[in-house]
């Protein structure tokens, strides 16, 4: 996951899988709609960032359940870096 701040005030996501991680199109489009309705589930937890996600090798070999526990790992990974980076960036702005 990639995230940088935007100023639309809400959290945005991108989700990029190449053929190289996934051959098989209904593969890649599984995985998108997994990682999607996580997102919706979780979006309320993220600041406002834009969030890239992009796929690595062996995405393909994780059953749903898998795949949704991974993900909701790493939006809170993710909500928490997001926030120390927001907290980091207000106080060197105050000095």
């Amino acid at each position: 996951m990639l995230a940088s701040p935007n100023q639309q005030g809400q959290a945005r996501i991108g989700v990029v899988i190449g053929k190289k991680r996934a051959k098989r199109a209904v593969d890649r489009n599984r995985i998108k709609r997994q990682i999607r309705e996580s997102f919706r589930l979780k979006q309320y937890k993220i600041p406002a960032f834009d969030i890239v996600i992009i796929a690595k090798s062996g995405i393909t070999d994780l059953n749903n359940d898998e795949l949704r526990r991974l993900l909701d790992k790493l939006w809170s990974k993710l909500s928490r870096r997001c926030e120390q980076y927001q907290s980091q960036s207000s106080a060197s702005t105050k000095s």
